[in-house]
């Protein structure tokens, strides 16, 4: 008893007990091997698979059957996590390129998990076949199982570059992987370049292999930089965000659709959160999320309102929400000595390459030995139809034949054996010339597998020729399709821009009442007609609470004021002057919704016009900023807002019930900062009542946005300055009057 007894320090036993399991998670579970890509579990799922014979064409067995083999056999582990391994590999939105093809309930991208294993059914795919491929040819090497009773392959032969194409993930002691699945024709290509060229470097390299391509697709940011660093050092990370796009529902109403959703996010879970969003009020600016998918993603998101961005929408719950995510990239793979190690992707790429070359030449040499075997025997064949009759006699009379044989022809006891088996119906002449053509044929592909053997380049090209056939089976032009996750450069908001547009967003109504007074009420108020309109108000806005407005006064300065921050719903509003610093005798008279890199048409009443930026009108102070120049015995008019289509602008003008129409191409206006501007009419005693902008067409539309139709319009076109001419009687002065975009104007 007492030599079984072992003195040590506590400690000590528990590092190398320690030290003995860490090492066995690392290497026996957690992270795969660079050669295959395969974990343990996952090498004897697909090689007990192979035992059984469930190939793409064979028929489906039980997964349960499969599942016992490997317990039984090769991985004494728990059925459940085998199972569960099993049917990652199945999954398609979980991996790239299927191994298994599943039949029955395997799961879903809802979170939802498989049906038990005494349900479902599984075989391999033609992407395990090619993991598989050659492994009869003594290409790689066998150990003995947990109990020493079977044998089963260190590694898999795997033509396949399954450690980058379905990727992996795993958490070992001290250590874990993570590798995003990639494009299998980016992958060919890549790897038939470090072929040909093996002092390749990674930026050549990113122009082939553009970063990963997700099963569930998305949109990977293009950020240089980042792929470049991660792909250098092993380790980094990837931006993914889900693909969306925008349905027009009419009206100006419309709806976004998420059609892909960022790799390893639960759907449900993702649905769950942004309804979450939406009944906590996080975000305002989305009214409702409906969930149409079927086996495609199909999430309809609604916004509050049809004046929402659809892109600042989407970029509050790419902050708020897994419709954004980071896939961090970990390349730690055991290398050929089961070695753990981070490695670039260039690294990763050449110990493939190795790996490939290694089992061709295995491959190559148990070709050959078995050829120099049959070679042999084929000899012996020829030897005996040469000599038929003396060696019939041989084997008849004499009582060691086998050494007669080999005496008398020089024969070995292999070809002796072969000879002494050879059966009499396979004597015919008729045998003897396939057997000709056999040795033949043989020679010449013995010929062949040396030449490979000794030649390098032979090999380079055989190796070349085997990605080219990865690529085509399962590439572009194969069931796989083409590249599912597409590169875009992100536009970044930072957190605060997000809250920023995260405040209240609604429809406003923005009255100005005889210029000294202003109030806001929810909701768009449009007048059907002119019988609705307030006599006490100059102006009427329809806007939304997040926005600005530029004011204009009488004395030709501008102001700015955040909608936010106006207040006042009585019925008589609240005096501007609470807001803006105004001059006595100063009123608004104009106002219009702020819109950056927009144009403004400024007027006076006499005419007097140019056109200025709408960053020259923008100021944070209340004292306004001064735009215009009045003369004397003039005064200011008011705005235009002119739209990227417009190229005429009409200007109405009156004297007493006189109504005069002139049309300016706008190029005959002058862009200026601020200024007094150039005269746009001779006419004396007329003054302008109204200003329009027009596309080529030359249609006018009313302040209700109705179609003005039978007016001649191209009659009035003139340059500047023109005196006009008279309106005819079938235009509608009252509807005319006081039109601008986005601006109604009630009581000149």
């Amino acid at each position: 008893m007492n030599k079984n007894i072992l003195k040590e320090e506590l400690k000590n036993q528990f590092a190398k007990k320690y030290l003995s399991y860490a090492l066995s998670t690392i290497t026996q579970r957690a992270l795969p091997d660079l050669r295959d890509g395969l974990k343990p579990v996952h090498r004897r799922l697909i090689y007990a698979m192979y035992l059984l014979n469930l190939g793409p064409k064979s028929q489906f067995k039980k997964s349960a059957r499969v599942v016992g083999d490997v317990i039984g056999k090769f991985h004494p582990h728990g059925d459940q996590s085998v199972y569960d391994a099993l049917v990652r590999l199945a999954q398609d939105f979980l991996t790239k390129y299927p191994l298994v093809y599943g039949q029955g309930n395997f799961g879903n991208i809802d979170g939802d998990n498989a049906a038990a294993m005494r349900y479902t059914e599984a075989k391999l795919t033609s992407v395990a076949e090619t993991i598989l491929k050659d492994i009869e040819y003594d290409t790689v090497n066998f150990k003995k199982t947990y109990d020493g009773e079977l044998e089963e392959p260190e590694i898999l032969p795997s033509q396949f570059p399954n450690i980058l194409a379905n990727g992996s993930s795993g958490i070992a002691v001290g250590m874990a992987t993570n590798i995003p699945p990639h494009n299998i024709t980016e992958l060919c290509n890549g790897i038939k370049i470090i072929n040909d060229k093996p002092n390749t470097k990674l930026n050549d390299l990113l122009k082939i292999i553009k970063g990963p391509d997700f099963p569930t697709g998305g949109v990977l940011n293009n950020n240089k930089k980042e792929i470049q660093k991660a792909y250098k050092t092993g380790k980094g990370f990837f931006e993914i965000r889900a693909s969306y796009k925008i349905e027009e529902l009419g009206r100006g109403l419309y709806q976004i659709v998420v059609t892909q959703i960022p790799y390893q996010v639960n759907k449900s879970k993702l649905i769950e959160k942004i309804a979450n969003l939406i009944l906590e009020k996080k975000n305002k600016l989305l009214d409702n999320i409906i969930d149409e998918s079927d086996e495609k993603i199909r999430i309809i998101l609604r916004p509050k309102n049809r004046n929402v961005d659809p892109n600042i929408l989407m970029e509050s719950l790419f902050n708020q929400t897994d419709l954004s995510t980071k896939f961090f990239l970990n390349m730690n793979i055991l290398n050929d000595k089961q070695q753990p190690r981070v490695m670039p992707l260039i690294d990763v790429l050449k110990n493939f390459l190795k790996h490939r070359y290694l089992i061709l030449n295995k491959k190559n040499s148990y070709l050959l030995k078995k050829i120099n075997k049959r070679l042999n025997v084929l000899k012996g064949f020829l030897i005996v139809f040469r000599n038929i009759n003396n060696i019939i006699k041989i084997i008849r009379n004499d009582k060691d034949p086998k050494k007669s044989l080999i005496k008398r022809y020089n024969l070995n006891n292999f070809q002796a054996d072969a000879i002494l088996d050879m059966k009499l119906k396979n004597l015919k002449k008729i045998e003897e010339h396939e057997i000709k053509n056999e040795f033949k044929n043989l020679s010449s592909e013995k010929n062949i597998i040396q030449k490979i053997l000794r030649s390098r380049a032979l090999q380079k090209k055989e190796i070349n020729k085997e990605f080219d056939q990865i690529s085509l089976n399962f590439g572009e032009n194969s069931v796989f399709g083409k590249r599912r996750t597409v590169l875009d450069n992100f536009k970044q908001m930072d957190a605060d821009e997000v809250q920023e547009n995260l405040k209240t967003n609604e429809d406003v109504t923005i009255f100005i009442i005889n210029g000294a007074y202003i109030k806001i009420n929810k909701g768009n108020y449009l007048p059907t007609n002119f019988d609705e309109l307030d006599k006490t108000c100059n102006l009427i806005l329809c806007s939304e609470s997040s926005k600005k407005i530029i004011l204009l006064s009488n004395f030709g300065k501008s102001y700015t004021l955040p909608i936010e921050k106006l207040v006042g719903r009585s019925q008589k509003g609240k005096q501007i002057s609470n807001y803006l610093k105004l001059k006595d005798s100063e009123k608004i008279i104009d106002c219009f919704e702020y819109v950056e890199n927009s144009k403004i048409l400024l007027s006076t009443k006499m005419g007097k016009m140019f056109i200025a930026d709408s960053g020259n009108l923008y100021s944070n102070k209340r004292s306004g900023k001064k735009i215009v120049n009045i003369n004397s015995n003039d005064s200011f008019f008011g705005s235009l807002m002119l739209n990227g289509v417009s190229e005429y602008i009409a200007v109405f003008l009156n004297r007493s019930e006189d109504y005069k129409l002139i049309i300016l191409n706008k190029k005959e206006i002058p862009n200026l900062n601020n200024g007094a501007g150039v005269n746009s009419f001779k006419n004396k005693g007329y003054s302008v009542c109204s200003l329009s902008c027009l596309e080529k067409n030359l249609v006018f539309n009313d302040i209700f946005e109705q179609e003005i139709k039978s007016f001649q319009s191209k009659s009035y076109i003139t340059k500047r300055p023109g005196s006009g001419k008279k309106i005819t009687s079938k235009f509608n002065l009252n509807l005319f009057r006081g039109y601008k975009k986005n601006i109604k104007i009630i009581n000149d």
